[in-house]
């Protein structure tokens, strides 16, 4: 008869109970394979339970594969070979990972949070969920509900001069998943180019997509077309509103060389990446390149991770009618990544003018922060080590150090006292000597005493 000891005072049930003690004595071996298990009748009595407490605890066995049930004869235990291998030794698992606390944050190309409505957005949140709306709990349209495209369209036509369909834009839950669509819709064998130096995230994702891509030089005008020429690619990712980071806007010229590139072949198309074109410190905003594509040969992304908060991770597209019909036949099947409430949220957050105001607010916030940080590093004892290179577009300036060490030495010596910033080589698919000891400074977040904190260390490592 089998040995079970059954906790009355459990809060598992009965049957669960009896359920595990006989599963553990079958995976230990304990009860030999082919062998009997008691009648219900016979271990119920045994035990002191019910017949329901064992015949439920025979059928879990009975569907999980544990025993075999033969007609007429009662229930045996199954052959069950394990495979596992014992564990010599019990490790626990450690992430490589490491998210570091840093005494000071110039790397993370964010806004400063406290600056953000924080109170504004909760309350729109609340009256959205207040609706009680069946639309809240229905299925999301592939390409994200129709009040936050069509507010987007707007946006786009009162911000960036461009004239686009609510139809033509596609949402999605952060610039990486759009990308991998993209990368989805064309064919594996396309060839990408993307400027050198740039975004890191780009040639990373297209890597681990498994397609080709090549790295094309830029100057102080953008993506070098001629350059570009030499190349077998059929799409080009560029941001021309923002050179990213060098931080050049692509002047007329270098867009219609850009443009008359696409049109040359079938097939070709420009990925135009707007990122962070709203906080444009000085002059109005640069239009994009899709507001003079008169071919349809440009595909437009941004994302308002920057504008709105790094939380709210929600990006769109919009795509040349040819290509929004491909986009249908073949990705629709695809479900929107971003669920219904965050994106009605964002659309009465656009439509009260909450964004507009909020991207006025960070655009006078950054000229002061940038106005703070220019005045400590030139007031500075290291002014004469180091030289700023001013740009007029983001919350970014280039940082060029007059030292002999390499960039890898600087990056963990500044590691070292816990700051936070990236070499320009970082964003180079080769490192090159003219970027040597240049660093990316993201002085949005920062306070005055972390950016004398900067300084203070900077004074020991370079002297």
């Amino acid at each position: 008869m089998l040995t079970v000891s059954l906790d009355y005072n459990s809060k598992k049930s009965l049957y669960i109970q009896l359920y595990e003690s006989i599963k553990e004595q079958i995976i230990k071996k304990q009860l030999d394979s082919n062998s009997r298990l008691p009648s219900k009748r016979a271990l119920s009595m045994h035990l002191g339970v019910s017949i329901k407490t064992v015949e439920n605890a025979y059928s879990q066995l009975l569907l999980e594969g544990y025993v075999l049930s033969k007609e007429r004869k009662g229930f045996f235990v199954n052959s069950i070979e394990d495979f596992r291998t014992d564990k010599k030794e019990s490790k626990k698992f450690v992430s490589s990972y490491r998210d570091d606390e840093y005494a000071v944050d110039l790397q993370s190309n964010r806004n400063a949070i406290e600056e953000f409505p924080i109170s504004t957005w909760c309350k729109t949140m609340r009256e959205i969920l207040s609706y009680k709306d069946e639309k809240l709990f229905e299925t999301v349209p592939f390409n994200g509900i129709a009040p936050l495209r069509i507010e987007i369209a707007k946006f786009l036509h009162e911000f960036r001069g461009m004239e686009v369909s609510p139809d033509q834009i596609v949402v999605g839950a952060g610039t990486e998943y759009m990308y991998s669509r993209l990368i989805q819709m064309f064919d594996r064998n396309t060839s990408y180019a993307v400027e050198d130096p740039g975004y890191k995230m780009i040639r990373a994702l297209y890597k681990s997509n498994g397609v080709s891509f090549k790295a094309v030089p830029v100057d102080d005008e953008g993506i070098r077309v001629d350059e570009l020429e030499k190349t077998d690619c059929s799409l080009v990712h560029v941001s021309p509103a923002q050179q990213f980071p060098l931080g050049s806007v692509m002047p007329i010229n270098r867009r219609l060389e850009l443009l008359q590139w696409v049109n040359k072949k079938p097939g070709r198309y420009i990925i135009e990446d707007d990122y962070d074109s709203e906080y444009r410190l000085h002059g109005v905003s640069v239009a994009p390149i899709y507001s003079i594509d008169i071919r349809s040969k440009v595909i437009y992304m941004n994302t308002f991770s920057k504008s709105v908060a790094p939380a709210v991770r929600i990006s769109y597209m919009v795509l040349p009618e040819e290509l929004m019909k491909k986009y249908i036949d073949t990705m629709s099947f695809y479900s929107c990544t971003v669920s219904s409430f965050e994106q009605y949220t964002l659309a009465r957050f656009m439509e009260e003018g909450f964004l507009e105001r909020h991207i006025h607010r960070m655009k006078r916030h950054n000229v002061l922060q940038r106005k703070m940080a220019m005045e400590e590093l030139e007031n500075s004892s290291i002014k004469e080590k180091i030289e700023i290179v001013k740009d007029t577009a983001g919350s970014v300036f280039l940082l060029k150090v007059k030292t002999n060490l390499s960039d890898k030495i600087l990056m963990k010596k500044l590691a070292a006292k816990k700051i936070k910033v990236s070499c320009l080589n970082d964003y180079c698919q080769n490192p090159k000597e003219k970027y040597k000891s240049v660093l990316l400074v993201n002085y949005s977040n920062v306070s005055k005493d972390q950016i004398k904190y900067f300084i203070e260390a900077m004074e020991e490592i370079i002297g």
